[in-house]
């Protein structure tokens, strides 16, 4: 199925090609393609799925001062981690809080997918889990362990490629000394639910 073909993605599209700058732009297309192709695998709706991954970068674009001032606006609870690191732990909550309050889209899932698509957390339903997956290894990633996950979820299918892409991204995080309490959660959560 085309990504025009789903209901509000021309509209989406046109909104994220005057706000993104281009390579945001694109990969936020990217996602949105990969969502639409591993709907079945993964199974999750594919209207969702594009919708997601359309909009889970919406707030990329904003400044840290402006992501944490529309958080407290919003109500959006900040944890430390998210303060010392707000451009990239704040534009997920972010982005879902505008897609409902400012795009009309009032769906749950949707809403739970874009929140959580950075961190993942602890019981993320399967759009979430997917959104996960695909913002880390769409196309446009050009990094070794982004094919890999690619590789996996050819071959091996959705789970290996969820449990890979958790543990690629906790370690990558703790790497960087940036260490999410909510990421190490989600690790777990994933060893536990998929894990082998």
């Amino acid at each position: 199925m085309p990504l025009l073909k789903i209901h509000r993605a021309a509209e989406f599209i046109e909104l994220l090609r005057a706000r993104l700058p281009e390579r945001t732009f694109k990969h936020s297309l990217s996602v949105a393609q990969t969502m639409l192709g591993m709907a079945e695998q993964a199974g999750i709706d594919p209207g969702k799925a594009v919708t997601a991954g359309l909009l889970h970068d919406y707030c990329k674009d904003l400044d840290p001062t402006t992501l944490l001032e529309r958080a407290e606006d919003y109500g959006i609870p900040i944890t430390e981690a998210q303060r010392a690191h707000p451009s990239a732990l704040i534009h997920g909550p972010l982005a879902a809080e505008e897609a409902r309050r400012k795009l009309g889209v009032e769906d749950p899932e949707i809403h739970e997918a874009i929140y959580w698509h950075t961190t993942g957390k602890p019981g993320l339903g399967r759009l979430g889990q997917a959104l996960y997956v695909a913002d880390f290894c769409e196309p446009t990633r050009s990094k070794s362990q982004a094919a890999e996950a690619r590789r996996i979820l050819a071959e091996e299918g959705f789970e290996p490629a969820l449990l890979y892409v958790t543990r690629e991204k906790a370690a990558h995080v703790r790497a960087k000394g940036a260490a999410e309490p909510i990421t190490e959660a989600f690790l777990e959560w994933v060893n536990a639910e998929f894990g082998s």
